[in-house]
């Protein structure tokens, strides 16, 4: 086992300490409680599990997987009120529970899975020419706003849903769920708001602050990315050309660092632009459109955008030198876990050995930003880019260890010829 796939380990040492019965602490404070969603909870720390048993099946890590299955299938079978987002809520669900059943062999997690289903279709409603999800306003302990609003983004809304049914659809779950996906994307054709660049979607119907984000998490580029998925499901040429003009507008709010790359602005209602690399809005997250756009066109333009992004991203000196947009996260969603992920994706797709390099130098970041103590891996951080000085040591996947240890494990796999990689339903498939 090499370093990166030792800190793995480590980083799983450090979410075992915050076990409390199946499931574990979503941080170190002792008074933090045991969460169960995929963001920042057990959902995500099961993934781990899983993936280190793929990599070298252990019975021990299958059982742990497995009981935390069974309290999250619990929680599931309780019936709780939560949104149907792929973060949190009941999208996010489906996902797990039907990787613990193709881990297990155990009809319960498939059957939990369905159920999931069932609440995501009831909670749709019929809105213009097909479906969508009202819901209160996301993140209303930042913006203080939680009327109900229609959300149509990737992180949150529509666009994630459509990325979770389609992943059912693909595992043969239910019927039912590319029907629903298909409704869903019908709506998002029908509230895109054409412009002179592009077709442009906004977080939410009737927006209640200045917050138009190009990017994935939030913006265009996360509902083209949820289209083009939608293109490869049905074969139909409108679904690929929305998104293509999503990519579009994205790549218009592009702003050059350098003599050869671009960040695309976290937010251009802002005089002065700041530009996110992570997941959530930087290239690791808009460059997943451009490599389905590339491989689904044959057309040389979307993998040159996405070079540009690429060198952006070594243009500002990252990741070794932080930035307004680049704070101090090292997590799967704004940081540089994210950054390597979606690198290592980017080389296995395009081939290019300097992507791999820039995976290396974000592990090598992710090390050196480590607390290790008595075999434990953690890492202390911000999760919000405007609250710098607030540090968490966390347990889950986007924002917490088992993101950064899944990353971690990836990386090593890979440079052993044998990578291991639970996909997120926002991922793009590999290249055969």
């Amino acid at each position: 086992m090499d370093r990166y796939g030792a800190a793995a380990r480590e980083a799983l040492n450090f979410i075992e300490s915050q076990r409390d019965g199946a499931i574990w602490r979503w941080h170190d404070d002792p008074k933090a409680r045991a969460n169960h969603s995929l963001y920042n909870g057990a959902g995500g720390v099961v993934l781990l599990l899983l993936e280190l048993h793929a990599g070298a099946p252990d019975p021990d890590l299958l059982a742990k997987a497995t009981a935390a299955g069974d309290e999250i299938l619990a929680y599931v079978e309780s019936g709780p009120q939560i949104s149907v987002n792929p973060s949190r809520g009941w999208a996010s669900y489906l996902f797990v529970l039907n990787e613990l059943a193709k881990a297990t062999g155990e009809e319960r997690f498939r059957k939990g899975a369905v159920a999931c289903l069932d609440r995501i279709e009831q909670a749709a409603r019929p809105l213009g020419a097909g479906v969508g999800w009202v819901e209160p306003a996301p993140f209303a302990d930042i913006t203080g706003f939680s009327e109900e609003r229609e959300i149509y983004d990737q992180s949150v809304g529509a666009a994630g849903v459509i990325l979770n049914l389609v992943y059912a659809h693909r595992e043969g779950l239910d019927k039912r769920a590319l029907p629903l996906a298909l409704a869903a994307g019908e709506r998002l054709l029908e509230v895109a708001e054409p412009t002179d660049d592009g077709l442009r979607w906004r977080m939410m119907a009737d927006m209640p602050f200045q917050f138009t984000t190009p990017n994935f998490a939030h913006g265009g580029a996360g509902v083209g990315y949820a289209l083009v998925q939608l293109h490869r499901e049905t074969g139909e040429a409108r679904w690929l050309d929305a998104a293509k003009e999503a990519a579009r507008y994205t790549m218009s709010r592009a702003h050059s660092t350098g003599a050869r790359g671009a960040l695309v602005c976290h937010n251009e209602d802002t005089r002065r632009p700041i530009f996110y690399l992570g997941a959530c809005h930087g290239p690791a997250g808009t460059g997943r459109l451009l490599l389905e756009l590339s491989d689904l066109t044959g057309e040389a333009r979307w993998e040159e955008d996405l070079h540009r992004l690429m060198t952006g991203i070594e243009e500002i000196g990252a990741p070794e030198t932080r930035s307004a947009g680049f704070w101090n996260n090292h997590g799967q969603c704004c940081g540089d876990a994210g950054v390597g992920e979606f690198a290592l994706l980017a080389a296995q797709r395009t081939g290019r050995a300097d992507y791999v390099d820039l995976a290396r130098r974000c592990a090598e970041v992710i090390l050196e930003a480590a607390e290790v103590e008595d075999g434990q891996r953690r890492w202390r951080h911000a999760e919000h880019r405007d609250r710098p000085e607030f540090l968490q040591a966390q347990t889950g996947y986007m924002q917490g260890a088992a993101g950064i240890a899944s990353f971690l494990q990836h990386l090593s796999g890979t440079l052993a010829g044998a990578p291991v990689k639970i996909r997120p339903p926002d991922w793009p498939p590999a290249k055969a």
